[in-house]
């Protein structure tokens, strides 16, 4: 295997603005079942082993992940659970991990991937008690132990969800889903406590998390959304999400391109007088970082953020999205005269575990209901997750990659319409 696959994930974009976006993208719509191949390298693994596992394993930063065999994880307390993994979601986080541009430095060797899907291998008395055994299937978010690139993993029963008999969303649609979601169904139920019709200006620069905020907004909440975006196939990704209106990001065009959008609702004043000003002000904290942040900052996925503007005529705008003043380990970047209340999911999980628990019942119950379409845009067997990593880096996908934990040598697709 060429010692340049994976090698290269995200070097360039902790050098890189936004302003230049040197980048290629790929855009990937949910409405289609086809796909289209993707050349890919073959990655190089051991043969299986009979009463062994295997994974891909972080030894290294900025160097390929290497497919190991290893002794299958034991569980050591009763609120454990072991899950056959069948496909696992690769974040942005993933990636920056890789390259020790998180925020934390892991550990190594360290096994990747924090969202997934599978089947309870084993169970203790925990989750027998909050009804689950051996053979459901579950969705798991092990934000705090990731694991998920290997064949068996452990979780914690209070970061996994048993998937709702369902038409409307595969396995690898599942693998993709939580994180983004319930990040942004809390942000905006829980701190702005949006409304039907309400309008909601979502910064989404290139962030899942943005996208998802714009489809519950859009589709669960009935706001109408303007979303801002760093390249127009992204805005286009919002459109298909139901944006009532989406834009590229344009530093001197943007601020017009709001004002007739809002004039379209009806709100005439928007920057006018000293309530414009005010209204300007917050919008900078969240389209700076279009001026200033590096690639890696917009990538961040602990930088969604909100904050609501009272219009003194006309009602209120929220704003919401990528934030360019967010602090680590704080709950509030103070701004001026007003507060913009940044959110971090895995924060917000140790303070209120049970509106946490909540928000995954609630957004697996929209998708059961159809009324959000989270999608994916590349999938690939495990022997080639580093290709696929590298693809997150390389082309800023607007959907999550999917690595298939049991077709191991199965080709990355581009999922397309």
């Amino acid at each position: 295997m060429s010692s340049t696959i994976g090698c290269r994930i995200l070097a360039k974009l902790s050098r890189c603005r936004l302003s230049g976006l040197p980048l290629r993208i790929i855009v990937a719509r949910r409405f289609s079942n086809t796909a289209e191949k993707v050349e890919s390298t073959n990655s190089c693994a051991p043969a299986p082993q009979p009463g062994e596992i295997q994974a891909a394993l972080l030894k290294e930063f900025s160097s390929p992940l290497v497919i190991e065999n290893l002794e299958s994880p034991r569980r050591t307390r009763e609120t454990e659970v072991l899950i056959d993994v069948h496909y696992c979601a690769l974040n942005v986080s993933d990636a920056l991990l890789s390259q020790n541009l998180y925020t934390f430095e892991p550990k190594l060797p360290m096994i990747l991937g924090h969202e997934f899907v599978g089947k309870l291998a084993e169970v203790g008395a925990e989750a027998e008690k909050n009804g689950y055994k051996v053979g459901d299937k579950v969705i798991a978010l092990n934000k705090e132990r990731y694991g998920g690139l290997a064949e068996k993993c452990l979780a914690e029963v209070g970061d996994i969800w048993k998937v709702p008999s369902m038409k409307s969303a595969s396995s690898a649609d599942l693998a993709s889903t939580l994180d983004s979601y319930i990040t942004a169904l809390v942000a905006l139920e829980r701190k702005v406590e949006l409304n039907e019709d309400d309008m909601i200006l979502i910064n989404v620069g290139v962030s899942g998390i943005g996208l998802a905020a714009v489809d519950l907004a859009t589709n669960v909440f009935r706001a109408k959304v303007i979303g801002v975006c760093a390249t127009e196939n992204w805005a286009d990704r919002a459109r298909d999400m139901g944006a009532f209106a989406a834009l590229k990001y344009s530093n001197k065009k943007l601020l017009n391109q709001i004002e007739d959008i809002a004039a379209e609702r009806d709100i005439k004043a928007i920057f006018d007088d000293e309530d414009g000003a005010y209204f300007k002000k917050m919008l900078s904290c969240f389209t700076d970082i279009y001026k200033d942040a590096t690639l890696k900052d917009l990538l961040r996925n602990d930088s969604f953020a909100v904050v609501v503007h009272h219009l003194s005529r006309e009602g209120r705008v929220i704003i919401a999205g990528t934030a360019a003043t967010v602090t680590d380990n704080r709950s509030e970047v103070q701004k001026g005269s007003f507060s913009i209340t940044g959110f971090n999911l895995a924060e917000y999980k140790k303070k209120k575990p049970d509106i946490y628990r909540q928000a995954g019942d609630d957004v697996l119950q929209f998708l059961e209901e159809g009324l959000i379409a989270p999608s994916y845009s590349l999938i690939a067997g495990m022997h080639k997750v580093n290709d696929a990593l590298q693809s997150i880096s390389e082309d800023i996908l607007p959907g999550k990659v999917v690595i298939d934990m049991r077709n191991k040598e199965a080709e990355i697709k581009k999922i397309v319409t």
